[in-house]
Order: C-alpha cells, then structure tokens, then sequence
C-alpha cells in the first residue's frame, strides 16, 4: 500500500480539472437522458468539478484533497448506464476516467493483459486482436463503455458470459485507490467489494483480465418460436449443453420490429432466440449443428442468414437501436431464472394491454443459466400520461419480479430507492462496505445505502397513476401512440 503522492491544497492548482459549465453539464448525465432527468431525487444534479486523472497518482491526489475537504466524488466511465450510476446528486467532483486507457502489458503466455480501467471495451479488443488476442467477455455496451464502468454496475450478462462467466470470473487483480487516497492492489474474494458497487469502495484504476486467443471461427443462427416459454426451454438446454455458446438473445416479436425494422418471412411466432458459437471450426459446427437439431426438434422456424447476421451485427447497439423508432425509452433490468421469465412477460404484456401502451422485451444469457432481462415501455414524453404509465408498468413488474425470485440488475441512483425494502441483506452489505471503506461518505453519495426518494412514496405515486390510466382506457379516451402495425400483432 503507497501513501498519497502529492498534496494539493485548491482544485485550481490542477490543470487537469475543470470547473467549466460546459464541462460540468456534459458529464453529470448519463444514458437517461439529459442531466435534469429524476432532478427531485437528487439535492444538487450539477458537478462542481470535472476531473480528467492520467494516473493512478492524480487519482490518489484528487480522493485525498476530496476526503480531506469532505467534497462528494462520483467515478465515471463512459456514462452508459441508464440508472444514473454516474450522476452527481450532492455536486462535489466528477471523477471521469476515459483518459485511464492504456494497455500497461500483455502476457500472451499466461493470456493476461494488465490494462487502465477507463479503456473502452471495443477499443481494447481492436488491439488485442492486432496480436491475435481477444477478450473472453464483453458488455452490448462495448463501443461506449469503460471496463471500470462494467465492473462498478457488476457485469453479468454479456457477450461470452455463457462460456466464460461474469466480468469478476475473469479478473486476476485490481490496483485501487481508496477514499481517503491510498493505493492498493486487491485480489481474490476482497475484489466482490468493487463489483457491483458503484465506486462507494473507491476507484478501480487498473485490473488484469484473462484473455485468450483469438476465435477461429465465429458463427450462429436464429430460430422463431411460438412462445416464450418453448424458447426459454430451448435457451436453458443450449445453456446446460457441454458445448457452451458465447451468446444467446431472446426477443419478442415487438422489439424485433422495432429494432430491425421489419421480421423474417413466416414469422408467425411469438419469440426469436438468436445463438453465437466460436471458437475452432470445428467446435463452431458441432454447436450450430446442436442448436439447430434441438430448435427444429421443439417446432421451431429458421429465421435465416441474414437475419441472423443483421442482429449479431448489431449486437452491441440493439438496446440504442429502439431510440431510432421510440422518442422516449423507459427500462428496467432484472437478473432472474428462465422458469420465471414467462411468468413476468405475461404479467408485462397484461398491465400494457390495460393502460394500453407499448411494451417490449428481451433476455440476455449470462453464467449458470442466468438471464438479463430488459422491459422497455416505448413512448414519448409530450404524452405524459401514456410516459408515466410506462413507468408505473416497469414499478409494477419490479414488484413482480422480486415474488418470482428475481432481481434488478443495476441499482445506481434510480433503483437504490428498491434495495432496502427487497434486498435488506445486499443493503446490509453495501453500508458495512461504506462504513468501512468510505467512513466520511464522500464516495457516490445517494448510491445502494441512501435514496432521496422513499420506496412508499414512489409506490404510491406510480399505483395511483396506473388506476388513473386504466380508468381512462376504460373510458377510451386513452391515448394510443407509437402503435406497430396490426399485423405484427397477428403474426402475419
């Protein structure tokens, strides 16, 4: 452990942060939208300062000038989160790591790569694969988003997930800075502090990652079937099969028109899954050979080729995709078992169909039979009530969720105000790593252990919102916007 390497007594003396109004205003929002969003949740939404550290150094000396002054900081990656992770609530310092983004080294003996955690994801693999190298797991997010990042909304469900685990599984160490300006390398259980937990800990600023070599071969297909459940039975083998698949996505026919603009010929199902194999030739035919037996052998349709190319292709911006078609975007995440998810699209697709509004999903496959599951409620704001109300169907399917065992994927700002009412273990957990780690709680204030919102308040607000709305659909005065074509509906 080092000692803080330089004291610094005012902000202006370092000409690597900034206290510029644009410069504040660009990096306190993140994916959510525009800094303002959930401003009553949050005492003070604008930064006070942007800091851009080159170093583990720098950021030593901006935690031991913020712990000392008691200034609020928030570590930021590339801002992609869409729970406000990133977002400043009680002002303080803007922590940003991008310029974190060197490969320190590679060990392509012991398929390592010691790497800064500001680097992007799809930058780092570019590079990797210059050496005949690639990474093991990746984010959807990867063109945007930091390894940092990943790690602090803890990274589950991803690309190569299925194969090789979550993003923790395939860290060897971490190089840390603690609050109060300490330099630290972590390894073994001691790393579950930084993952999934926001930068409460501290800031991450560098970690080893396993690697491999790069696939010789990269191939999959994409099947329809008639329900959600046949295609969670189907994602569940696939899962539990020897053979184990880097990818595999499950849509409904909604975001499918959605995010591709159109569906495959005879696609009169109700659900896709789409499957991504690699490795040697070999092993990629046998997968797809696997797969194709087990789909065709459950009824299901063969989406074709090109289908299947246009969504691996857009794999890592399917989420922004919906953004072309849909003014507003509201969502939620849940980590939760196949069994549950037709019991929660049913309950999602119920509650739409009462406020009549719009609602779409897909799952995600993550390590041990695990999805990721994302509910959108497409909409646009200048229709409020038909916006609220896609919000209220998301509060109402967190409920849900949690009595089928599940849970949310990302806390963040927005979602901390559910963790002490459903995981009171998790908020146990998250204040002891506070108070041991960050005693003058000046680490992402309003994050997993405080929200500026109760729980009872918000239930209150999205229930009476939602008896508001299906008293208005009774009385067909509902608006209905952004609605897909009939025929979608029919599956003709």
């Amino acid at each position: 452990m080092n000692q803080v390497i330089q004291d610094v007594r005012e902000l202006s003396e370092l000409s690597w942060v900034s206290s510029s109004m644009t410069e504040r205003l660009s990096a306190s929002g993140d994916t959510t939208g525009i800094p303002y969003y959930h401003y009553r949740w949050k005492k003070k939404w604008l930064a006070d300062y942007v800091a851009w550290p080159t170093s583990t150094e720098q950021v030593s000396t901006i935690l031991a000038f913020a712990s000392k002054k008691k200034i609020p900081v928030v570590p930021r990656g590339g801002g992609t989160c869409y729970y406000g992770s990133a977002s400043p609530t009680r002002g303080g310092i803007i922590l940003d790591t991008k310029v974190l983004d060197k490969i320190l080294s590679i060990n392509s003996d012991e398929m390592w790569v010691h790497v800064q955690a500001g680097i992007v994801w799809e930058v780092l693999e570019i590079k990797l694969g210059r050496q005949n190298l690639a990474l093991r797991v990746t984010p959807q997010s990867a063109p945007a988003s930091t390894l940092g990042g990943w790690l602090a909304i803890g990274g589950k469900a991803g690309i190569g997930t299925p194969k090789f685990g979550n993003m923790l599984d395939n860290i060897l160490e971490m190089n840390v800075v603690r609050p109060d300006g300490t330099i630290d390398t972590v390894t073994g259980d001691d790393m579950k502090t930084f993952y999934g937990t926001s930068g409460i800990a501290g800031v991450v600023v560098s970690l080893k990652l396993k690697i491999r070599a790069k696939p010789e071969s990269v191939d999959g297909l994409m099947f329809a079937f008639d329900s959600v459940e046949k295609a969670c039975d189907m994602a569940r083998w696939i899962a539990n099969a020897s053979l184990k698949p880097v990818y595999l996505r499950i849509t409904d026919i909604e975001y499918e028109w959605r995010s591709q603009g159109g569906l495959p010929p005879h696609s009169k199902n109700g659900c896709f899954i789409i499957v991504t194999y690699d490795g040697t030739k070999e092993e990629v035919e046998q997968g797809l050979k696997m797969a194709r037996d087990v789909f065709e052998s459950a009824g299901g349709i063969d989406a074709g080729q090109s289908f299947y190319e246009k969504n691996w292709d857009d794999r890592f911006i399917i989420e922004m995709k919906l953004k072309l078609e849909v003014p507003t975007l509201s969502m939620q995440n849940f980590w939760i078992k196949p069994d549950a998810v037709p019991k929660l699209t049913e309950k999602m697709y119920k509650i739409a169909k009462k406020y009549k509004i719009n609602s779409c999903f897909y799952v995600v496959l993550g390590p041990e039979t695990n999805f990721r599951f994302c509910a959108f409620a497409p909409s646009d704001h200048r229709h409020w009530m038909h916006f609220m109300s896609g919000k209220s169907m998301l509060h109402h399917l967190v409920k849900e969720a949690y009595k089928l065992g599940a849970k949310l994927y990302t806390l963040g700002l927005q979602n901390t105000v559910y963790l002490e009412k459903f995981q009171p273990d998790e908020f146990r957990q998250y204040t002891d790593i506070r108070q041991q780690w960050d005693p003058t709680k000046i680490m992402n204030p309003d994050k997993l252990t405080n929200s500026n919102m109760t729980y009872r308040r918000m239930n209150l607000m999205f229930s009476m919102n939602g008896r508001i709305r299906r008293l208005t659909a009774l009385l067909r005065v509902a608006k209905n916007i952004l609605q897909i074509p009939e025929w979608v509906r029919e599956g003709r």
